[in-house]
């Protein structure tokens, strides 16, 4: 494998961090910005577009490549920008006067002198063009899609394990299953192993299969590492899967599609039913991808299996026939020769048996108080820092004039208010977490839904009785 080719198998993992890092930049700083709205959209548009990476056509892939680092500049020449006023405006409200200031019977500058000065302070400033950029980003990913559709989010092998709270020792656990026990020594044992995943809708499959991908043993064992997100419950295509595995090995696609047509198991069916056609090409693709994955050992992850097929994905550890056509089995496209691991994620446990067979398979355990309140909490807060900064676009106060005094005032009072709804909260830690079930997708719902309440205290309401009891006439009946 030529160094252009493991640099093409690695642009879409590459194209896809830098998207994450990108939105992560922008969501962790609430600052005010410049030309925030065109960045709101920008930034939208790359955070719901993440997973779809794999979907572009490779045109639209360098456009995407050549666009990210001018989405990077922008947003730093922005955040420059809005500092360099920032600091301009404190500077006039802070300076005191000095006697050269209040010079009597001095003759006042023109006001066509004054306003060539500020235009020409202004244009001093880095002018950042962020208009275009959302422009190209919407058209290298298409119009935006109806609200009520729901999008499926492709998933990727890129994790930040500060952001995966818990699961440990199930990482390790189920590492070991991969790998084989600590130092093993034993001759014998087997150089292919199975594992699978499984668990209900948000329950932590995908989280838990990231921080095994990147665990050190894994790492260690596997020289050659790939993450197959295998697509939504309408993703049936068979050639479309080997395709992209052999695009993410470093395959040029276009070469092997043409070695595929004109191979002679092909073409032997030529006359034959489309569908004898079909299958043989997914022989002569299952054959491509053992004889690049038997060069060395691997790791392979099959994430989110919905559409199950009894025959394709069952038996993984079974070695391809010596006699007849590959076509309708993905194990005979997984060499078994040197020492490798298949782990595949699904949510029936049924299903990822079949797969599997006498690998292990396991479940992600619900979240304690200890791992689910640090993400509810951390949840909370990014929620609440988007509140803020949209309620303070819907207000107007992102502009060039804001009052930096009234600006303190009010993030020192809303951060109180938040506070207290938050020490409440914390004090019911343990029953959200147990009403949530401990599954992560529940926490994060929970911690947004909570983040979007307006407070109101107990306080209040006991003003209120109290006034009522001051103001009720006595009742002079009772001795």
């Amino acid at each position: 494998m030529t160094a252009n080719q493991q640099a093409q198998g690695s642009s879409e993992q590459e194209l896809q961090r830098e998207m994450e890092e990108l939105v992560m930049a922008f969501s962790e700083d609430n600052r005010p910005l410049l030309h925030r709205g065109d960045l709101e959209g920008l930034i939208r548009i790359l955070k719901d577009n993440k997973g779809a990476v794999s979907q572009l056509q490779q045109d639209k892939k360098v456009e995407l490549a050549a666009l990210l680092p001018q989405i990077g500049d922008a947003l730093r020449g922005c955040k420059m920008e809005e500092a360099a006023l920032s600091s301009e405006n404190k500077k006039k409200k802070t300076k005191k006067p000095v006697m050269s200031d209040c010079i009597p019977f001095k003759q006042s500058r023109p006001q066509k002198d004054a306003a060539a000065d500020q235009a020409a302070s202004e244009s001093s400033l880095p002018v950042v063009p962020v208009s275009p950029l959302l422009e190209k980003a919407m058209a290298i990913f298409g119009p935006k899609e109806d609200t009520d559709t729901v999008l499926y989010e492709w998933t990727t092998s890129y994790v930040d394990e500060s952001r995966i709270f818990g699961w440990t020792d199930e990482a390790k656990e189920v590492a070991d299953a991969l790998v084989g026990p600590e130092n093993d020594k034993d001759k014998d044992s087997p150089l292919f192993r199975a594992a699978g995943i499984t668990g209900i809708h948000g329950s932590g499959k995908t989280a838990l299969a990231q921080k095994v991908f990147v665990h050190d043993r894994i790492k260690d064992t596997f020289p050659l590492r790939l993450w197959v997100c295998v697509g939504p419950p309408d993703h049936k295509d068979k050639a479309d899967l080997l395709y992209r595995m052999l695009d993410n090995l470093g395959h040029d696609t276009a070469k092997v599609e043409e070695v595929v047509n004109t191979c002679e198991a092909v073409k032997k069916h030529a006359g034959e039913d489309k569908g004898e056609i079909e299958k043989s090409k997914i022989g002569v693709l299952l054959f491509i991808l053992h004889s690049t994955l038997e060069k060395t050992g691997y790791l392979i992850v099959f994430d989110d299996i919905r559409a199950y097929d009894d025959v394709w994905y069952s038996n993984l550890a079974l070695p391809p026939p010596t006699k007849g056509e590959w076509t309708d089995r993905l194990a005979y496209g997984l060499p078994k020769v040197k020492k490798s691991a298949v782990r595949v994620t699904c949510r029936k446990e049924d299903d990822a048996r079949t797969m599997v067979r006498t690998g292990r398979v396991f479940l992600p355990p619900p979240l304690g108080v200890d791992e689910g309140w640090p993400l509810f909490k951390r949840e909370y807060d990014e929620a609440k820092l988007k509140r803020a900064a949209e309620s303070k676009q819907e207000k107007g106060e992102y502009k060039r004039d804001y009052d930096e005094t009234e600006k303190s005032a009010a993030d020192s009072k809303q951060e109180k208010v938040k506070d207290r709804l938050y020490n409440e909260l914390e004090q019911m830690k343990k029953e959200i977490i147990v009403k949530c079930l401990g599954l992560p997708v529940a926490i994060i719902e929970a911690a947004k839904g909570f983040a979007y309440l307006d407070y109101k205290s107990d306080v209040d309401d006991d003003e209120h009785h109290a006034a009522d009891v001051a103001t009720k006439p006595a009742d002079t009946d009772k001795p």
